[in-house]
């Protein structure tokens, strides 16, 4: 019986000092704006499979008056996530998820797109909306899921979302 209850003792202190709990779903919505910003609908679930709806995309600038739509890019795609890219992006979560992150400014700015970034674990969701992001949301977060947003996928099947954007 002493045994047991150290065993259980011991893997309970271990147990504490694992990382956070991957995320069950997350979910990434972006707007556009007056320029060149994509607008994107990605839903990533904790097996790796990922659903995108890229509405709207630009082909890459050769001028600031050249806004010419990528129609190769846009429309619904699906897809997995290899495990390094998903592993980087669930530290990426971990990080965020810290109690002191901040992951927005509170200057104000006319035209940026609106980025909301839900992360759920469990019954709980997290609920990051901005339209001013820091600069580590941006380069570490943002950056990161526009990058995944943009890469080779296969081309899906329409989809609908019954996701409801409560969390404002």
């Amino acid at each position: 019986m002493k045994n047991t209850l150290l065993f259980f003792f011991i893997f309970s202190i271990i147990g504490c000092t694992q990382e956070n709990p991957k995320f069950d779903k997350l979910i990434y919505r972006t707007t556009g704006c007056f320029g060149t910003c994509p607008t994107y609908y990605l839903e990533i679930n904790n097996d790796r499979t990922f659903k995108l709806f890229a509405e709207t995309v630009f082909k890459e600038e050769t001028s600031i008056f050249d806004f010419e739509l990528d129609s190769a890019k846009m429309g619904y795609f699906k897809g997995s996530l290899d495990e390094v890219t998903y592993n980087t992006l669930n530290k990426k979560i971990q990080m965020i998820s810290e109690p002191n992150y901040k992951y927005y400014k509170d200057d104000v700015i006319t035209d940026t797109p609106t980025v909301t970034l839900i992360v759920q674990r469990g019954g709980d969701k997290t609920c990051y909306n901005t339209f001013n992001p820091t600069n580590d949301f941006q380069n570490n977060v943002i950056n990161f899921l526009n990058n995944i947003c943009s890469g080779k996928v296969e081309k899906g099947e329409k989809f609908n979302t019954d996701y409801k954007f409560d969390c404002f």
